[in-house]
């Protein structure tokens, strides 16, 4: 019997795609049975389904709002909520499979890209596969998107996670020295600015702002006209991207049939968390979003874990005891890491003043109140925190040796893991659940243990079927789409 033989690197693809699935597969455990978490915004996830259904059945392809929600004029899930990825679990339930299946497929969809996802961007910024891997482990198997994706059942922030990472690549590609590797930021940029923008319009705005910071603090890089280059093909790309959803908008703001109720005033401070909450190593099923008032006992399980108050404390060992032995850019990507972080962390904490801000003016006053809960900025946090982890993994394999790095890397994926997993499993036994099955009822109750199937409802077709424009600019999207994969696989071979 011959053996078959591979090669050394369609090894390390093997195992790269083997590892990716394996995060997939954990992150998706809680989705192997016969029921769904009741995370906070369950019901409202699965209503857009329903009227996403609905509007394709009964008008075609659909903008807008759903009439059935305020007044009973309509809300713009659109808009706040882009609905562009909740059309393919719209389409599994045109395709006859329950509206329960429909949503935990598309889960393990979301899972599935962001593993994948995280992978290929980690893996451009550091131009190494292990690296990519375990920035991977680490943001996909996180507290914090564990958190969202189950006790909030929080669709539109979950979605908008799976293109941050590419965000950044974009960001760190456009400001590198290498004009080689430049060439493909815009695209990577683009594309992640856009899948945020269709996915959360709050992660869109935070994302741009820490852009904002990214370019201040390298300044230098702006006298460079390849940088700047890249910026105007990066915006160019991103109103050819998503024109289609901004003339919707547009539309949308302009027909004004619909209820607006403006938001301001609104004191935010006490829903922050504590500063013990972001770094525990055990997390378990809460329910109380006023931590301040509420204490740690019974809050929302809302973190970032263990793991990356390893990856700080290891940091900064490196740089104060082997301080030398590192190179200055190295050091500075580390410490620029750290710093987002650290400030990420102190704007979703109780301890930044949200509540004085709110008072400065009435434009304030509107911003902080749309903000709903500080804990939203733990997503950039997370993200800097895992671009800290790989670069420890770096510098410990530089400094103890490829093998003591690696086993540092896996213990560090490990930690991360271990907490999520542990949430996964607290959650698995002490949260509320529901067993959903199609019907026309209007609410999803909490289903009790041993009780029947639940039934969901069918919230109606959306207000305003897309016109003769809409049309023509979801073309140029999609062409735009294609050129960009097309630019990439020529560029490639050349």
């Amino acid at each position: 019997m011959k053996q078959i033989k591979i090669a050394k690197r369609d090894e390390k693809k093997v195992n790269i795609v083997l590892g990716c699935l394996l995060l997939t597969f954990l992150a998706s455990l809680p989705l192997f049975t016969d029921f769904l978490l009741y995370g906070a915004d369950l019901q409202f996830q699965l209503l857009r389904i329903e009227a996403l259904r609905d509007g394709l059945k009964e008008a075609g392809i659909l903008l807008w709002s759903k009439p059935d929600w305020i007044e009973p004029k309509g809300f713009s899930f659109a808009f706040f909520y882009g609905d562009t990825f909740l059309y393919i679990p719209a389409f599994f339930r045109m395709a006859g499979i329950n509206v329960q299946m429909s949503y935990r497929i598309f889960l393990v969809m979301i899972n599935a890209a962001t593993a994948f996802g995280s992978f290929a961007a980690f893996r451009k910024i550091f131009q190494d596969d292990y690296t990519g891997l375990l920035g991977s482990a680490l943001y996909t198997m996180s507290v914090y998107r564990v958190f969202l994706l189950y006790s909030e059942a929080e669709l539109g922030e979950v979605l908008a996670l799976i293109f941050l990472p590419f965000v950044l690549a974009g960001a760190c590609l456009i400001f590198c020295e290498g004009q080689k590797e430049r060439r493909f930021g815009w695209i990577w940029l683009s594309l992640g600015l856009s899948g945020m923008l269709r996915s959360h319009i709050f992660s869109f705005g935070t994302a741009v702002m820490f852009l904002v910071i990214f370019a201040a603090v390298q300044f230098k890089r702006l006298k460079e006209a390849a940088v700047w280059k890249q910026i105007g093909l990066s915006a160019a790309a991103v109103l050819l991207l998503n024109c289609n959803y901004l003339y919707a908008v547009l539309q949308y703001v302009r027909t004004g049939g619909f209820v607006i109720n403006p938001i301001s005033g609104v004191p935010i401070q006490d829903k922050g968390v504590q500063i013990i909450q972001l770094f525990m190593g055990f997390y378990q099923a809460g329910g109380n979003r006023e931590f301040g008032a509420g204490g740690v006992g019974d809050a929302a399980p809302v973190g970032l874990g263990i793991v990356f108050l390893l990856a700080i404390s290891v940091f900064c060992y490196f740089i104060f005891v082997y301080g030398e032995d590192f190179e200055k850019e190295e050091k500075g990507k580390g410490a620029m890491a750290l710093g987002i972080g650290l400030f990420a962390c102190l704007l979703g904490t109780l301890c930044f003043p949200w509540d004085s801000v709110l008072k400065w003016s009435g434009l304030t006053s509107s911003l902080v109140s749309m903000i709903q809960a500080p804990w939203h900025f733990l997503q950039t946090a997370l993200l800097a925190f895992t671009v800290l982890g790989c670069i420890t993994y770096r510098m410990a394999g530089k400094k103890f040796g490829e093998l003591y790095g690696k086993i540092y890397g896996l213990g560090l994926a490990g930690a991360g893991i271990f907490s999520s997993s542990y949430l996964v499993a607290n959650l698995l036994f002490y949260s509320d659940f529901i067993r959903v099955r199609a019907g026309e009822e209007i609410w999803v109750p909490i289903a009790e243990e041993g009780g029947e199937g639940l039934p969901v409802l069918a919230s109606g077709v959306q207000h305003f079927a897309a016109d003769g424009l809409w049309y023509v600019f979801a073309v140029v999207s999609i062409l735009t789409l294609g050129l960009c994969i097309f630019y990439i696989i020529k560029k490639k071979k050349q």
